[in-house]
């Protein structure tokens, strides 16, 4: 997809971020690429379920400006009310990035430090939102340059090795305790388990990882549930084909459960079993 083709919710966003920010500071913003869902082609503006359980898509970016910031400085403040008036206008999709240097982009995440970012359109002046390999490699494989040179063009760190490390330690570090956690029969972990966006997130975020281990290259969530349709076993296909069809708002998959319980039982199953089947994969020669 190029800058020319994005969707009319991502285009409005961007544009006034851009605009702001070059009335308020002229020349602080030298590059501007998407990454995340728009870069990788499955952009969905609306989704199933509501507030932070909403199955939607976020905008993920990365600007680009030729200087570290201060915290209290004029270029700062220009950022965070470019921010907060393009949220203010358009509170969906959430309007998520970092801002780096050159430098940041070719030092690579462990070289980065904090940097502004915001995530779910909360911005602050200094922190860590973005800043790992999977961010870093999607702008360098499949980023879209809206302002400045293209990703093939400039020094981006893109390291397959560490991006594998940092994908198994997210299975061992991040998805084995929320298992863990949402197996529990407690309110909460029931208030979640039971939304449209628990399989959604869970499925086809842990599909995700899994073709990324087994193949090394990146895909989207929607495309995690294809390749989750390909290998894995036929008991799962059901789940995953509900999980696909709540991402695509039922273009692709299709739903093959009444009981949002039972949903939840084998979402937890899914993630338990390819957890394992995950982590016991070859390492790529």
């Amino acid at each position: 997809m190029s800058s020319d083709d994005l969707p009319a919710e991502v285009g409005r966003s961007v544009d006034l971020f851009l605009t702001a920010v070059d009335e308020l500071v002229p020349g602080l913003v030298i590059g501007f690429y998407l990454v995340g869902s728009v870069a990788l082609g499955d952009f969905h503006s609306r989704g199933a379920g509501r507030g932070r359980l909403d199955t939607a898509s976020d905008i993920d970016f990365v600007a680009v400006t030729d200087r570290r910031l201060e915290g209290e400085s004029q270029e700062m403040a220009a950022l965070a009310e470019a921010h907060a008036r393009t949220v203010a206008a358009f509170p969906r999709p959430n309007f998520d990035g970092a801002v780096l240097t050159w430098a940041d982009l070719a030092a690579g995440p462990s070289g980065c430090p904090d940097v502004p970012c915001a995530q779910e359109s909360r911005f602050t002046p200094a922190g860590r939102s973005g800043i790992n390999p999977v961010t870093f490699c999607e702008l360098a494989w499949h980023g879209i340059a809206v302002r400045g040179p293209q990703p093939t063009d400039i020094d981006v760190w893109a390291d397959r090795n560490a991006l594998r490390e940092f994908t198994i330690d997210n299975l061992r570090a991040y998805w084995r305790p929320w298992w863990q956690r949402n197996r529990q029969r407690r309110p909460l972990p029931l208030a979640i388990g039971l939304s449209a966006w628990f399989p959604v997130w869970t499925v086809l975020g842990v599909s995700r990882l899994h073709h990324l281990l087994a193949t090394g290259t990146l895909t989207s969530k929607s495309g995690a549930g294809r390749y989750a349709q390909k290998v894995f076993d036929p008991r799962w296909q059901r789940t995953v084909a509900e999980s696909l069809h709540l991402r695509t708002n039922g273009t692709e998959g299709h739903r093959g459960y009444r009981n949002p319980l039972a949903r939840r039982r084998d979402t937890l199953a899914f993630l338990d079993t390819t957890i394992d089947a995950a982590l016991a994969l070859p390492v790529e020669s």
